[in-house]
């Protein structure tokens, strides 16, 4: 039933946003009653963090599994930037950064849910891996956690925000291309002397 709820929501609050979203839509697009709704969602926010927790959670599974290439720094750095921005270009998290404009500053316990679902472990990820590739003497990172930051600023920060506000969308080779060059860019500063 939960998935029924889900499906309905995530399709209401893509079309209408978090304000216009309507649970008696969501209702009649899952086939049940408000009661059954609130029953599993006490409220339509927690209905929208239930939304958000599902896509992050799509997110996380294309990107959690960048194996292999681990001794190769720019080839695993590569794939996994491209997978980040793959995911996060795509209309359901664009929606979530949409939403997190518009209705911030009213919920803001949304960009919290969307952080710690999305952005807090993939940078977690991303530091891991810094970090045993500085133990290895593949790179030099003093501040791994910093230099994940670091590195979703320059490599995603900006491709999102373009996508946000309809500048550019990065896909197929252009997004390829993009991702190579960041990480290039950031090895330059991180290599061994």
């Amino acid at each position: 039933m939960t998935a029924r709820i889900l499906d309905a929501a995530e399709a209401e609050f893509m079309a209408s946003g978090y304000e216009a979203a309507s649970t008696n839509r969501m209702v009649a697009a899952f086939g049940g009653s408000k009661a059954t709704l609130f029953r599993y969602f006490p409220t339509k926010q927690a209905l929208l963090e239930a939304v958000i927790r599902r896509i992050t959670a799509r997110g996380q599974a294309r990107v959690s599994g960048v194996v292999g290439q681990e001794d190769d720094p720019r080839a695993w750095l590569t794939t996994f930037v491209t997978q980040v921005l793959s995911w996060i270009l795509g209309d359901d998290a664009l929606f979530l950064g949409r939403l997190g404009i518009a209705e911030g500053q009213k919920l803001p316990t949304l960009s919290g849910v969307f952080h710690a679902t999305a952005g807090a472990p993939l940078q977690r990820q991303l530091a891991e891996q810094l970090e045993r590739w500085t133990r290895d003497g593949r790179l030099v990172c003093d501040d791994p956690a910093g230099d994940a930051q670091r590195l979703f600023d320059l490599a995603i920060a900006g491709a999102v925000s373009r996508a946000l506000y309809g500048a550019e969308r990065l896909a197929g080779a252009a997004l390829a291309d993009h991702a190579a060059a960041s990480v290039a860019l950031f090895l330059q500063g991180r290599a061994p002397r």
